[in-house]
């Protein structure tokens, strides 16, 4: 299992954006230690340090193995973009593992692409036709970060990307089942504090989206996050950490708690 991990307490499972790993929870993973959680921030498979194979299970039941891994019976589940679309399918395929979820600019089901969305994906896939790997991780920074982007970040973003790219091809070869898909009436079942958001200069399609978690998903909230474009957890971390805590402060005091060994 590749993670990182920080304090000890309830579990915080932090999953990362498609386009990044798990070096995006850095700087949050002491930040949650030291007000008594205990922080996981693993590599789904293909990100990172997770090279996949043929039968690299579904990110979804990855998480679950993580939680296995360390004895963790719940945990809440904070996820940014397709870290988000992950948490989602943990709470549809294995609610009883989870205490909450913060969805932020996760794609919702049924999204349709806004002309913006779809002609980053586009110049992103003719880049990568022409085997030009370093104008794909140039039309990803620019696609996700606003032009302002400090250096550093924009640096960093291009070479958890980059890796993305490298590991591209090594997983199965089909895609797994998605259970939302399979069975979208369970996101009306989830029962655990939910916030679903998106920054406030994030492209369209993802602030339809966190509405529409907020509509289909029994009592969770809407929220936009100051200042942030779609990596609000890197672009704006004290705008995320707020939202964060907000979600956190609803759970009920709970132990760390263990599956039997």
């Amino acid at each position: 299992m590749l993670f990182d991990q920080d304090g000890e307490g309830p579990a915080v499972v932090l999953l990362h954006a498609g386009i990044a790993d798990r070096r995006m929870w850095r700087e949050h993973l002491g930040w949650l230690a030291q007000r008594g959680w205990r922080a996981v921030a693993p590599d789904l498979p293909g990100f990172g340090e997770h090279v996949p194979s043929p039968d690299s299970p579904a990110p979804w039941d990855y998480v679950l193995a993580v939680l296995d891994e360390l004895a963790v019976e719940r945990a809440a589940l904070v996820g940014c973009s397709f870290g988000g679309a992950v948490a989602l399918r943990v709470a549809v395929v294995a609610p009883e593992r989870v205490r909450a979820l913060g969805l932020i600019s996760s794609p919702a089901p049924g999204l349709e692409p806004s002309p913006r969305l779809h002609a980053a994906w586009t110049a992103e896939e003719e880049a990568l036709e022409r085997g030009d790997i370093d104008a794909a991780v140039e039309t990803v920074v620019d696609a996700w970060l606003a032009p302002d982007a400090p250096a550093a970040l924009r640096e960093l973003v291009a070479r958890m990307q980059r890796r993305a790219f490298e590991l591209e091809g090594q997983g199965p070869p089909d895609e797994p089942p998605d259970p939302v898909d399979e069975a979208p009436e369970r996101l009306g079942q989830i029962g655990v504090p939910t916030v679903a958001a998106a920054g406030e200069a994030d492209m369209p399609d993802f602030e339809w989206s966190a509405r529409r978690l907020a509509d289909v998903i029994p009592g969770a909230r809407h929220a936009v996050i100051p200042g942030a474009g779609h990596l609000a957890p890197l672009e704006t971390p004290e705008a995320f950490r707020r939202l964060l805590g907000e979600l956190l402060s609803e759970l009920e005091p709970e132990p760390a708690s263990a599956l039997p060994r």
